[in-house]
């Protein structure tokens, strides 16, 4: 386990390897995603229009293996025990029809499952008008297990485990000035709610 941590990986097959072995021993994930509902909380069909949007030259059936791992995790991630699942979403990506706001809406229904059954997740928004923050910087996921701390980033082309400390520590210092700035969980299941309702008249009306 600890080469997981402190060891760099060499090819692709190895870097998803470590970074499902740094995310199942975390007892604490802290997630930031200011575009997409982030992957850890994203449905099947959600999943499918996100990646293929992301990466379109990905054969389909490559695309639905990685949609498949993805609705996975969370169920792997929210056994009992004293594991903490803290992510905290742009309100921009509630509204982002990713697939169709049919497959929105089914989305937010899903997350609002994910909140309401997995006592470990907790789910904040941060609001439009919070102005400048340094989440504007990208999206991060921070691990943290037995002492051991890591962040993950990814870019278009590329992605990065680190666990140099002051990198650790820049993104846990964004990600906490993030946690202020954003709704309260009660405050953000029910934005969800009023988002999740707002589109489905939308949906009813346009038929």
């Amino acid at each position: 386990m600890k080469s997981a941590w402190l060891e760099p990986a060499q090819t692709l097959g190895d870097h998803i390897a470590r970074l499902a072995a740094i995310e199942a021993a975390a007892d604490s994930v802290q997630a930031w995603q200011p575009l997409f509902i982030p992957g850890l909380l994203q449905s099947y069909a959600y999943a499918v229009e996100a990646i293929h949007a992301t990466t379109p030259a990905l054969p389909l059936e490559v695309v639905g293996q990685r949609a498949e791992e993805r609705r996975q995790r969370i169920d792997r991630l929210g056994r009992p025990g004293a594991r903490s699942i803290r992510v905290i979403v742009d309100e921009a990506a509630l509204y982002r029809p990713v697939g169709g706001y049919g497959t929105l809406v089914g989305q937010l229904e899903h997350l609002l499952s994910l909140v309401a059954l997995q006592p470990s997740l907790s789910v904040q928004v941060l609001p439009q008008g919070a102005g400048a923050h340094p989440g504007l910087v990208g999206a991060f996921t921070l691990y943290r297990a037995a002492g051991q701390r890591a962040a993950f980033v990814e870019s278009l082309t590329s992605s990065e485990i680190t666990t140099r400390p002051e990198d650790v520590a820049a993104y846990a210092s964004s990600w906490e000035r993030l946690h202020d700035l954003a709704l309260s969980p009660q405050e953000s299941v029910q934005l969800i709610e009023g988002t999740r309702e707002t589109l489905c008249r939308r949906l009813k009306t346009a038929r």
